[in-house]
């Protein structure tokens, strides 16, 4: 017994970035759909959210300084998640600041994290592939959160046509209409439904376009030539 537990422990280690890439879809098909029906869901909404902050936080930091900044952050976030479901509306703001500030911080830290990671690799596998896809994703997450504070500061930041404005009323909802402008601003696609009206935040459309391309240009590259070079040795010893 003891056995298969430690050989499904090791098999769950070689596919950590798998298991965090399903969690990551996860979130993205359910968390919308929640968000859209009553408070109740709207906390399991919240809850599949923190799943992936944990499976993060397991997965992504190993060492220990950056466990216990995940902590610090992770937990800051969803203190604040928590308080906007308790605190009178006059504070909710200052909750909602709070969370997006803690989670711009600790998906960003994922993600400079992995890039570390994907960068130091003598040997690359197909899950350390999986890994880069997810970093990729989080960057996505953490520059949604960027543009939620944005709005929190300055709602007229942004013009969204009528038919989806009304998912800028409650929190929720705009935090999912974000995460959608985030994923089509990375990827360069821009289809002109959410745009931009002040130039702060072209500079921070124009930021994440700009690591997008980075991003694939540069990470997919550099796994690319491990790849070869994995390939070359085999060749070598074999």
């Amino acid at each position: 017994m003891a056995r298969n537990t430690s050989t499904w422990l090791s098999r769950l280690r070689e596919r950590r970035h798998f298991a965090l890439l399903v969690a990551i879809m996860v979130m993205a098909v359910l968390q919308p759909s929640f968000v859209h029906w009553s408070v109740h869901t709207r906390a399991i909404g919240d809850a599949v959210l923190g799943v992936v902050a944990i499976s993060v936080f397991v997965i992504v930091f190993e060492q220990r300084w950056e466990r216990w900044a995940a902590v610090l952050l992770a937990f800051t976030g969803l203190a604040a998640n928590f308080a906007y479901y308790v605190l009178p509306d006059r504070l909710q703001t200052t909750a909602i600041i709070l969370y997006h500030c803690s989670a711009v911080s600790f998906f960003g830290f994922a993600v400079a994290v992995i890039l570390r990671g994907v960068f130091k690799r003598e040997a690359i596998r197909a899950d350390d592939i999986i890994g880069a896809a997810c970093g990729y994703l989080l960057a996505a997450v953490a520059w949604a959160n960027l543009y939620c504070l944005v709005y929190a500061f300055a709602p007229a930041s942004f013009h969204v046509p009528d038919g989806i404005a009304w998912q800028l009323s409650d929190w929720h909802t705009r935090r999912t209409l974000f995460d959608y402008f985030s994923i089509v601003s990375l990827t360069g696609l821009g289809y002109g439904d959410i745009t931009p009206t002040t130039p702060p935040v072209y500079a921070l459309v124009v930021l994440e376009v700009v690591f997008g391309l980075f991003y694939l240009a540069v990470v997919v590259a550099q796994l690319v030539g491990l790849m070869m070079v994995n390939r070359i040795d085999k060749k070598r010893s074999s």
